[in-house]
């Protein structure tokens, strides 16, 4: 059984530059400001008494941006110097109806991208089929990196990211742990969160290894993982098969650095998940969540996997 029952819930960022990180959200990616507030007495206990502001950013469906605000004015990007292939939980990705309008518009507000758009192909067996994109990184101001991407055409399969979308940018799709190898999908993601590849393939492509900043050479195994072939939200790319050179870093999650802290999904039963995962041997850290849509202090086991990942699994409504 799952620990998991739906699609990312919401993506935190913590940030120390509050007002630039609200205009490249809100004035580059076109995302609305739902709603914001402090983090509660039990929300610092567990993730940082260095937080204090939140605000969820994002459309009037879907997942959202979760923005923190972080009292350290020197805290640093928690990916500072790191390589696609390093390891961890790093990246966002998002659709847009035009990648273009979309990359002007980010440079016009004097934020920045990885690379010009570009476009490249992927195949796979169902539900993927054949998907032709064109699709650009942007570095946000914490050190986030969200790649975003235009659907150009398909045939047959289920999208990876939803076509018809608002105006700019869609509401973040996935995230991305970049893994060496499937070992931590043997020891955690399977069998205690019950996660496992819906569909799995190779990419090897030079545009779209310039797009993430990585030599031409650079592959990786793209796993869409899920569960009874439902899709969570949640990719993870395997790169040591096409890149046995590579050496490999880890860079973990952390509420005090800035950048990607972690992400959320429904959960069915947060407390019992809790019971489960720390049997497993994985840290938990609380059983309260960080404010999504429905509820500012959601009931939530917060876990870390084996890279470091954090991972709030929150009672959704």
């Amino acid at each position: 059984m799952s620990l998991i029952n739906g699609a990312l819930q919401a993506v935190s960022i913590v940030t120390n530059t509050w007002a630039t990180s609200l205009r490249f959200y809100t004035q580059a990616l076109g995302y609305q400001l739902l709603t914001e507030g402090q983090l509660s007495a039990k929300q610092k206990a567990v993730f940082g008494r260095q937080l204090g502001k939140y605000a969820l950013l994002g459309h009037e469906h879907g997942s959202v941006v979760r923005l923190l605000e972080t009292a350290d004015a020197q805290a640093l990007p928690n990916r500072l110097g790191a390589r696609p292939w390093d390891l961890g939980l790093g990246v966002i990705e998002a659709g847009t109806p035009d990648i273009m309008r979309t990359y002007e518009q980010v440079l016009r507000q004097r934020f920045g991208a990885i690379s010009e758009p570009a476009e490249f192909d992927a195949e796979g067996p169902e539900p993927l089929g054949h998907v032709v994109m064109k699709s650009v990184a942007f570095i946000g101001p914490s050190g986030e990196q969200i790649f975003v991407t235009q659907i150009v055409r398909r045939q047959g399969g289920v999208s990876l990211l939803k076509e018809s979308a608002v105006a700019g940018v869609n509401a973040p799709a996935n995230v991305v742990i970049s893994m060496r190898d499937r070992e931590p999908i043997n020891v955690f993601w399977r069998p205690v969160l019950g996660i496992a590849p819906v569909n799995d393939l190779p990419l090897i492509n030079p545009l779209a290894a310039k797009i993430m900043g990585g030599p031409p050479e650079m592959g990786f195994d793209m796993l869409l993982m899920g569960y009874d072939r439902e899709r969570i939200g949640l990719e993870q790319h395997i790169y040591a098969p096409h890149n046995p050179r590579f050496d490999y870093q880890t860079f973990p999650c952390s509420f005090g650095k800035t950048g990607v802290a972690s992400a959320c999904w429904p959960c069915p039963d947060p407390a019992a998940a809790a019971h489960q995962i720390a049997a497993a041997g994985f840290p938990v850290m609380g059983q309260i969540g960080l404010p999504l849509r429905h509820a500012t202090e959601p009931m939530a086991t917060v876990c870390i996997g084996p890279l470091g990942e954090i991972i709030e699994l929150a009672e959704c409504e």
